[in-house]
Parts: C-alpha cells; sequence; structure tokens
C-alpha cells in the first residue's frame, strides 16, 4: 500500500466490512421450550459482539482523520487505526465461540433453555475488515507522513498580533494620510 488513496480506500472498506457484518444474522437456532412449539431464533453479531458496530464506525470516522492530519500526527493516526482494526479483528475472532451464549441471553432470558448454534461465515467478513483495516493502519503509521496533505487553506487562520494605536497611527502618517479623521 504505497499511496494515500489505496491506504484510505482499504481502511473504508475495512470499516464497511466490520459494521455490515455486526448488522447480519450470525447464528440461527431452534429452540424446545417445554410447553412449548418449537420455535427459531436468531442473533445478530451485534447481539454476539456489542462493541463490533462502535469499531465499523470509529474505523470510518479515522478516514477523515487521515486525511485531515498530516506528518507525524498522521502516524499517530495510523497507529490509532492499528490499534482499533486490531481490537475488530480480535473482538470478531472471540465472537465466534460466543455464538451460543448470545443465543441463549439474548434471545431466550430467564428460562434457563440453553440454546445452541453455531456461527456462520459473517464473523469471517469482519475478521477480514478488521484484518484489511490494520493493513491499511500499518501503511499509514509508516509511510503517512511522507504522503501529500491538505493545503494551508484548510488550517486554521493564525491569530494577528494586537497593534499598538500609536503605532498604526505613526504608520498612517507615514503613507501620507491623517489619523485623525
Amino acid at each position: 500500500m504505497g499511496s494515500l488513496m489505496t491506504a484510505l480506500g482499504a481502511l473504508l472498506l475495512g470499516g464497511v466490512l466490520v459494521l455490515v457484518a455486526s448488522g447480519r444474522v450470525w447464528s440461527t437456532a431452534t429452540v424446545n421450550v417445554p410447553g412449548a412449539p418449537a420455535s427459531p431464533i436468531s442473533v445478530t453479531g451485534h447481539a454476539v459482539e456489542p462493541s463490533l458496530p462502535a469499531l465499523g464506525i470509529a474505523l470510518l470516522a479515522l478516514v477523515a482523520a487521515v486525511i485531515a492530519a498530516k506528518g507525524r500526527l498522521r502516524r499517530a493516526v495510523g497507529v490509532v487505526v492499528v490499534v482499533v482494526a486490531g481490537i475488530a479483528l480480535g473482538v470478531s475472532i472471540a465472537g465466534r465461540s460466543s455464538v451460543s451464549s448470545a443465543l441463549t441471553s439474548h434471545e431466550i432470558g430467564g428460562l434457563g433453555v440453553p440454546a445452541h448454534g453455531t456461527a456462520n461465515g459473517w464473523w469471517i467478513v469482519a475478521a477480514v475488515g478488521g484484518l484489511i483495516a490494520v493493513v491499511a493502519g500499518l501503511a499509514v503509521a509508516v509511510r503517512g507522513g511522507r504522503w501529500a496533505a491538505m493545503g494551508r487553506k484548510y488550517e486554521a487562520p493564525r491569530p494577528v498580533p494586537a497593534s499598538d494605536p500609536a503605532d498604526s497611527a505613526w504608520e498612517a502618517l507615514d503613507r501620507g494620510e491623517d489619523p485623525t479623521t
């Protein structure tokens, strides 16, 4: 990943994959509650790992931070991207084994009926998104300081030092103006 646009595209893709996968159904199961017919239940990635949507949104927000920063600050943003994306990757992988407990606690609640399900491929999509974002963050952290940055017109205006009124009167006289009018 040698260019800013490639890194931004990869980071955007990673954030979108994490965010989309968190809203999809990760597992379905059929539960037999005593005295009731068998009922299908499902659980989304958000229910399995509640932090996953926030991590996806954070990765998308970091795209703007990479664009706005320059030099050492951009490299620091790259390190933050690596940390956030690494957490998203770890949470996605951990979510694979948390599906059954999420099915039981989120869908059945206090009935005490265990539900067992296996995770489908959405946890892999979230993990791939985290991995892509980690690679993009590493590229920003290593090479981001050398990439082009936004121009000076986007920077905050610098404060103009206050001048002494007596000095401005003398400057007006030097220009041939009457400072008293």
